[in-house]
Parts: structure tokens; C-alpha cells; sequence
């Protein structure tokens, strides 16, 4: 057995599904993950990243034509409870299906 405490980690993840033009079909799709980590099992949150990734069909055929990410992390480097900005990183990616492109 060994005194060393055990990281934990809860990851949360929500789904939203959106009818923008109120037809009744659903247009968007939203998934956010959030995701917390205690490395040393102090009890202090370490790591936290959170993933909003959102899913549009324009033309209506049930298909993504554009999906949007967007991630933030964030990690106390320096241990002292509190992330500050340097330890924050976000990193977006836009995917446009060629369709939506060629149709202008």
C-alpha cells in the first residue's frame, strides 16, 4: 500500500439540441465536455479543460455542414490554486463541408 494520494478525475459532458427557424427539425447540435483533474488528490483542481464542439446543418439534410471547437485548458502550473492567464490556452477549429462553400 502506498501514502502517495490518487489523482481523481470527473468529466461532465452535456448535450443541447437546437431548432433555430422553430420548424421542428433540429438545426444545431451542442456538446459540452468538462473535464476536471486533482493530479496530487489534495483536493485542489489541477487541470481543467472544457470542449465546446456545436454542429450545423444549413441545408436541412440531417448533415453537418459546419462544425465549430472550441477548447479551453487550463493548468496550475505554479501550485498555487488559481489559474492565471499565462496557464490558459484556447484553441479553435472551424469544418465547412464543401458543399456550404461551393454554394457560396
Amino acid at each position: 500500500m502506498s501514502d502517495t494520494p490518487e489523482a481523481e478525475i470527473t468529466s461532465v459532458t452535456e448535450t443541447e439540441y437546437v431548432d433555430i427557424d422553430g420548424d421542428g427539425t433540429i438545426d444545431a447540435v451542442r456538446e459540452t465536455t468538462t473535464t476536471l483533474v486533482d493530479v496530487d488528490g489534495d483536493g485542489t483542481i489541477d487541470i481543467v479543460q472544457q470542449t465546446v464542439t456545436t454542429a450545423y446543418d444549413l441545408t436541412g439534410d440531417g448533415e453537418a455542414d459546419v462544425i465549430e471547437s472550441t477548447t479551453i485548458t487550463a493548468v496550475d502550473v505554479d501550485g498555487d490554486g488559481e489559474f492565471s492567464e499565462d496557464e490558459i490556452e484556447v484553441e479553435q477549429v472551424t469544418l465547412v463541408s464543401e458543399a456550404v462553400v461551393e454554394e457560396g
